[in-house]
């Protein structure tokens, strides 16, 4: 899910605009006949996490590089499910998650297997431009909820690896990219430069946002049945 900067509680799984789609694009997932199943969970900082209170004026533990353990730690705790056997988990997520799932794959390749990024958030230059308007949610959080403030504080000041990293990684698993030309706040841009350094990357980018989303569902179904057809097995 992504970040919620005005309010970062009430941002969750089942809140975040990209739930309608995720849920469609799993049931499709389904109907390929592959034994998949899908773990959702609220981010750090986020809805119903809890346990980083006390600890929230540590703002790197936002940054989506730590989160990005999480993550991991959340799929090896779903090792039972019936793609246990394989190597690693397909990670995604929309937004901030997209960014997380990326940094998973990034530092831990050997425990990712694919990744599925959708709407990826801004990033390097356009990120630092994002920086003010996150800083002033920070500022209208304080005096309301400080460890919500501090949140988004680690969200201003975290970033993706840079293009450079990223292709000197050389990450070897494929990846779905996924834009809308029309969102301002997740731009095109970024996953079609991310395209260009991911040497598996398949990228979708329609006009809309509304044609991004009624695309998704059975093109992840594709691209599923594609790329991991040995699910079936």
């Amino acid at each position: 899910h992504g970040l919620g900067p005005t309010d970062p509680r009430a941002m969750h799984r089942r809140s975040c605009e990209s739930f309608p789609v995720i849920s469609d694009s799993v049931a499709a997932a389904e109907k390929t006949g592959a034994p998949f199943s899908a773990v959702l969970f609220d981010a750090r900082g986020h809805g119903k996490s809890s346990g980083w209170e006390p600890m929230a004026g540590c703002i790197q533990q936002f940054h989506w590089r730590n989160l990005a353990f999480d993550m991991l730690t959340v799929a090896s705790n779903f090792r039972h499910l019936p793609i246990r056997k394989q190597r690693g988990a397909l990670l995604g997520g929309f937004s901030m998650g997209a960014s997380t799932a990326l940094w998973a794959a990034h530092l831990c390749p050997t425990l990712v297997r694919g990744l599925v990024l959708f709407s990826v958030t801004t990033a390097w230059e356009i990120r630092a431009a994002r920086r003010s308007y996150l800083l002033k949610c920070v500022e209208k959080l304080e005096g309301t909820d400080p460890a919500a403030a501090e949140v988004v504080k680690g969200a201003a000041y975290t970033d993706l690896p840079s293009l450079e990293d990223l292709a000197a990684s050389k990450l070897q698993i494929p990846v779905l990219l996924c834009a809308a030309r029309d969102d301002k706040t997740h731009p095109a841009e970024v996953a079609e430069r991310l395209n260009t350094v991911l040497p598996k990357a398949e990228l979708l980018v329609m006009d809309t946002k509304e044609e991004l989303n009624q695309a998704f569902p059975s093109h992840l179904g594709s691209w599923l049945q594609r790329n991991f057809s040995e699910m079936e097995e």
